[in-house]
């Protein structure tokens, strides 16, 4: 990953994914050739030609050899490399497929293969017209010839070169949009959704007190009223009889309404609490993971604002939503080892809920729903009046027959009455709140997996890292050809070209197991080498929504590059700096960034590195600073002699 950069300016990063669901990039350690084969050939695909050429290679040399490994082993030799850059074990391997393309069937493929051998040579005969080859390939499959154009941009040179290029411009201005691309890239910078979860209710807790407390109570008024009751019975025992039964009726009546009275009020006032404002803990009082859940809260509550309501209103009021929302969040997924963005989908389907609820007056249903009827007043009021005034008719009665003791059986009974009806309602509310929750946790169960499978849906068209490497190389091109046109060359007009992608300022990057780093907004630079020195053309790319921002153009001759170099830190951070004679840097600062557990970071480093052209720049621009000028003379000798070599052995499979 390389980011550019002037003195002391920094890189920021918006957010990060890695999926390693995706084995893109991955093949088991017993794999067949086959398999190796199809890895090596996703590698090219992805801009990775190093990787690649180690995969099909191996395959090749296992055994696995048709038509169309041959051609993509050829493609994998020069993609990405010069001349220059081919070794001798890159020549060997040339020579050895000429006895193991011989015996393949004709096809597309292996008429591909020959294309492309001819095209190599053609690099040291000059005598040969460039229009049969060119003939040649206009008459190839199209699927061979694009990936020909794809892969021989910096190998060739000449009028072939140019009809290379023209070809895979044209090519990457169609597909450069191609695929939904606008509307799919964010998918791809998005994490894996977590799976819906709510909060287990807390069960109905009750001391073992309280249950022996009302019990006891309970005994003891049962016991105490059946006394008053037997001294009434015998005073008067038709009016007794006729008051007790009327007095058992209210009593029943009066415990229910009381019970949902009680209920629907401590209910009420906490779903109340649950909305009151709250203050904020302390920084320190958080986590890590805490603190990012709060901060994606903070962000979509602030987005999701009611168009009645003032932002500020409304974040002071919602404060206490959003702690609490926080508080279970942290609860619920911070021991599942997920990054905090894998819940931002919950986040933002709760803070739209909540909107809706406040603009349709939702959010305070529940006052509704849990509002005391009239009625229920009414026949809680008028049973505890036919309780209270029977109650007092059976203990005149009582206190006629047995004076002192029914005075105090009645006032001990009151008092036993009154811990029962407390320890029970208290009993009662809380077997209540919890079977509410249960309720309630199943309902915003049922809502949350309902929102999580519309988001999983909505990122089903996720782009996978093969398209994301199709359009970075169409963006490339179109920079390439815009930066030709505007410095009116054409192909044959250069000496050499190298690029740097390099990721921008507040993007947001993401990879697959074991692939390079993408990023949503890149600079791009481009370095146009030609006899009269360098013309360096940087952009930054939106890639999301591929468009090109802030163009600089920058010209200097050969002997005004100072130094090349690549940096390692400490920390494994690298930086590529190539300084101008003038003292103007410029910087590419390669970060190393997370990897998953059982992923080598050498290994992401090299792919990425890989992805990012960084190899052939530094190929070209340290040849710059060590030889100036001269490099392009030395560079041609050296060019000279590697195809003399190269076109040995393309000779000899073209025999």
């Amino acid at each position: 990953m390389a980011n550019t950069a002037s003195g002391s300016a920094t890189v920021g990063v918006q957010a990060e994914a890695i999926h390693g669901d995706v084995n893109l990039y991955y093949a088991p350690p017993d794999a067949t050739p086959a398999e190796t084969f199809e890895l090596g050939l996703r590698y090219l695909s992805g801009g990775m030609p190093e990787k690649a050429r180690e995969c099909v290679g191996d395959a090749v040399a296992r055994g696995y050899v048709t038509s169309r490994s041959c051609f993509y082993l050829v493609l994998a030799m020069v993609s990405g490399r010069t001349v220059q850059q081919m070794t001798d074990a890159d020549l060997t391997a040339l020579r050895s497929l000429r006895g193991r393309l011989s015996r393949q069937p004709r096809d597309a493929w292996t008429d591909a293969a020959g294309a492309v051998m001819r095209l190599i040579d053609s690099l040291e005969s000059h005598e040969q017209d460039p229009r049969i080859l060119i003939k040649e390939l206009e008459e190839l499959a199209p699927a061979q010839r694009i990936e020909i154009t794809r892969h021989l941009e910096i190998f060739l040179h000449g009028p072939l070169q140019d009809w290379i290029w023209q070809r895979a411009f044209d090519q990457a201005r169609r597909d450069q949009r191609a695929d939904n691309r606008t509307e799919r890239v964010w998918k791809f910078f998005h994490p894996r959704p977590a799976r819906a979860r709510v909060r287990v209710p807390r069960p109905a807790k009750v001391d073992l007190v309280v249950y022996l407390r009302c019990a006891a109570a309970s005994i003891v008024l049962a016991l105490l009223t059946a006394f008053v009751a037997w001294a009434a019975w015998q005073q008067d025992w038709p009016i007794t009889l006729s008051t007790l039964a009327v007095v058992v009726g209210a009593a029943v009546v009066s415990a229910r309404t009381i019970a949902e009275w009680r209920f629907r009020t401590v209910r009420r006032g906490a779903k109340d609490r649950a909305l009151l404002p709250r203050q904020r803990r302390p920084v320190g009082a958080v986590d890590g993971f805490t603190r990012r859940i709060e901060r994606s809260i903070d962000r979509y509550f602030g987005r999701y604002v009611p168009g009645n309501a003032d932002r500020a209103d409304w974040l002071a009021f919602t404060s206490g939503i959003r702690a609490a929302l926080r508080d279970e969040l942290a609860e619920l997924y911070r021991e599942s080892r997920i990054s905090a963005r894998r819940v931002d989908w919950l986040i933002r389907f709760t803070a739209s809920e909540v909107k809706s609820g406040w603009q349709e007056g939702h959010l305070w249903e529940y006052r509704t729903r849990l509002r005391i009827p009239a009625h229920l007043k009414v026949l809680c009021v008028l049973a505890i009046a036919v309780v209270g005034g029977g109650l007092g008719r059976i203990v005149a009665e009582a206190v006629e027959s047995r004076p002192f003791s029914a005075i105090g059986a009645t006032v001990v009974g009151l008092l036993a009455g009154w811990a029962a009806i407390r320890d029970g309602l208290g009993i009662f509310v809380e077997h209540r709140r919890f079977a509410a929750d249960v309720a309630e946790a199943e309902d915003l169960l049922e809502a949350r997996v309902a929102a999580y499978e519309r988001w999983c849906q909505r990122l089903a068209d996720k782009p996978s890292d093969l398209e994301m490497a199709r359009w970075l190389d169409c963006d490339r091109k179109v920079l390439m050809d815009d930066a030709m046109r505007h410095y009116k060359l054409a192909p044959r007009n250069l000496v050499a070209h190298a690029f740097i992608e390099a990721p921008a300022p507040g993007r947001k990057q993401a990879r697959v197991r074991n692939g390079p780093w993408r990023f949503s907004r890149y600079r791009l630079l481009i370095f146009l080498l030609t006899e009269d020195g360098v013309r360096q053309m940087t952009v930054e790319s939106d890639f999301e929504k591929a468009r090109f921002h802030g163009m600089d153009r920058l010209n200097y001759r050969f002997d005004a590059v100072a130094a090349v170099q690549v940096a390692e830190a400490d920390d494994g951070h690298k930086t590529f700096e190539l300084t101008l004679v003038n003292g103007h840097p410029i910087e590419a600062v390669v970060t190393a960034v997370s990897i998953e557990p059982h992923e080598d970071e050498r290994s992401v480093s090299r792919v990425t590195l890989d992805a990012a052209g960084l190899s052939n720049t530094l190929h070209v621009l340290e040849g710059i600073a060590a030889e100036g000028k001269q490099w392009i003379h030395h560079e041609r000798l050296r060019e000279e002699g590697r195809l003399g070599k190269l076109a040995s052995a393309v000779h000899e499979m073209l025999e």
